[in-house]
């Protein structure tokens, strides 16, 4: 009699009592981002997750112009800062079906929350006066102010040309904090064909919301490529894809070795 099985036997050694620790990248519908995960074992299918992201928020308006001063220079009309999003969670992950050979997938449940702050960096730009050329009516030509300046409504009011955005670290000694809490749903699928490697496939949602609106945009007084309806947000609803990679833990392997490490060292 002929037995077949659907994919190759898995006989490596396997560690039972698996705690994780694990990166991930992130692309998000409003930006991108990179997170941090420990798990720690509650039982063979459950894990309690400790989390860390950081994510680079955009803001769904922004659109590119050019510089009719510099050539070839762009930035965003009417960006007020840039933001950096910072969450700190609790959660837990359920397996609801686990490998069952060599280049099998676990698939996982997971959901967790906490509080989270957005750091609010001013963009500087470096700016141009406007100056009428004598004796030709309607002609100007733009004299660079010496220091790059924050960003400035009364801009669009006045004879002022921007003629590019200034370096990314100007504006670090200015920054604002806005706190908030978010709460992120999501299925893991992982693939990894070593017993103790991470390789893994997210797909979720995450749902965030700030004491204040998160002022990345200018829409008090918008240029006219900006719509005069559109406001900054104060709650995010936020869709994620990201590949995570790390490795699984053995505590009492760990505890083996500082065991060992302590009686070599006396």
């Amino acid at each position: 009699m002929a037995v077949y099985a659907q994919g190759e036997i898995d006989i490596q050694p396997k560690v039972f009592y698996r705690n994780e620790w694990s990166v991930a990248i992130m692309l998000n519908s409003n930006g991108w981002g990179a997170n941090y995960r420990y798990g720690k074992r509650i039982d063979a299918a459950n894990k309690r997750l400790f989390e860390v992201d950081f994510a680079y928020m955009k803001d769904p308006k922004e659109r590119k112009s050019y510089s009719t001063v510099s050539s070839g220079s762009r930035y965003v009309d009417g960006k007020k800062n840039l933001a950096f999003d910072f969450r700190f969670a609790y959660g837990k992950q359920h397996e609801i079906f686990r490998k069952q050979d060599v280049g099998g997938i676990a698939i996982r449940y997971f959901y967790n929350f906490g509080p989270a702050a957005v750091l609010l960096k001013p963009v500087y730009y470096n700016v141009a006066d406007l100056e009428p050329v004598p004796g030709q009516p309607g002609y100007s030509y733009p004299i660079e102010r010496p220091d790059p300046e924050k960003y400035n409504s009364s801009w669009y009011k006045e004879p002022v040309e921007i003629i590019s955005r200034a370096s990314f670290f100007k504006g670090f000694d200015n920054l604002n904090v806005v706190p908030g809490a978010f709460i992120k749903l999501g299925v893991n699928f992982e693939y990894s064909k070593q017993d103790r490697i991470i390789h893994a496939l997210e797909a979720g949602v995450i749902a965030e919301g700030f004491i204040n609106r998160v002022e990345i945009m200018d829409y008090t007084t918008p240029p006219a490529s900006q719509s005069k309806v559109a406001k900054n947000q104060q709650f995010f609803f936020t869709v994620f894809l990201s590949y995570r990679f790390g490795r699984i833990v053995d505590p009492y392997e760990v505890k083996k070795k500082k065991q060992r490490t302590k009686e070599i060292s006396y």
